[in-house]
């Protein structure tokens, strides 16, 4: 990772504008989001590179500016599994601030070059031991995450397998929420990694993929995936729920 020590306030207003309009931070106090503006830092990662792993050392907060940020996690029963790709607008890392001393619950790996906001520790513990409005703000992160956690689970839950896949593109791309991918041929996303997403083989994931394209809801190149009918997809998803 390449850490940019150059304050967000001073690196334009695009970055402001893009956490004011979407994800946890946009849902907070105008005071509080300006603090954690002010103590960001601007971070670039390659994709394949680990933000960090699972039992990492306790760190700071990030915001993904572009890009893509997959979640791994694991459990008795199987190795780590990529679950989630967050997009643009969207938090995670909170636990060490939350429970002082927490080491890291989940993996977080780059999907592709991805373009981050890092708020370390120290200030953000500061923060909240001085201001039980902050503490409460940062709480509102675990929120996010119990209802993406929902939505994971709901999706998994979808029995015919080519809709599940469809709701599962809908979710990690984050094309509900209006985000657009940095490439004109879409997000990088191989399927492989959709498969595992979707809890599918990869050779059914490319008979989905064909499936959706030729009905005109999305469009695939090489390891990329474009969703240009959000409604269709959406509807064709819900129909197996």
């Amino acid at each position: 990772m390449q850490l940019n020590p150059v304050p967000i306030s001073e690196s334009g207003t695009a970055h402001e504008a893009l956490f004011t309009a979407r994800g946890w931070l946009s849902h907070q106090p105008a005071g509080f989001r300006r603090q954690i503006l002010d103590m960001a830092r601007c971070l670039s990662i390659a994709r394949g590179a680990w933000v960090f792993a699972i039992n990492d050392p306790p760190g700071g907060i990030y915001g993904v500016v572009s890009g893509g940020i997959g979640i791994e996690g694991g459990g008795p029963f199987h190795l780590l599994r990529l679950g989630h790709v967050l997009r643009a607008g969207s938090w995670f890392g909170h636990h060490p601030v939350l429970v002082p001393g927490a080491r890291r619950a989940q993996g977080m790996r780059a999907m592709e070059d991805s373009e981050l906001l890092y708020v370390p520790l120290a200030p953000l513990e500061a923060m909240i031991k001085a201001d039980p409005v902050a503490a409460r703000c940062i709480g509102n992160m675990a929120d996010g995450g119990s209802i993406l956690a929902t939505r994971i689970i709901s999706d998994l839950l979808i029995p015919d397998a080519s809709k599940r896949i469809a709701a599962v593109l809908l979710r990690v791309t984050g094309a509900e929420d209006g985000v657009e991918p940095h490439h004109p041929d879409g997000f990088l996303m191989t399927q492989a990694e959709l498969g595992e997403m979707a809890n599918v083989s990869r050779p059914h994931v490319n008979q989905a993929l064909g499936e959706l394209e030729r009905k005109g809801w999305i469009t695939k190149h090489y390891q990329r995936l474009r969703i240009i009918d959000v409604e269709g997809l959406r509807s064709f998803a819900a129909s197996g729920s």
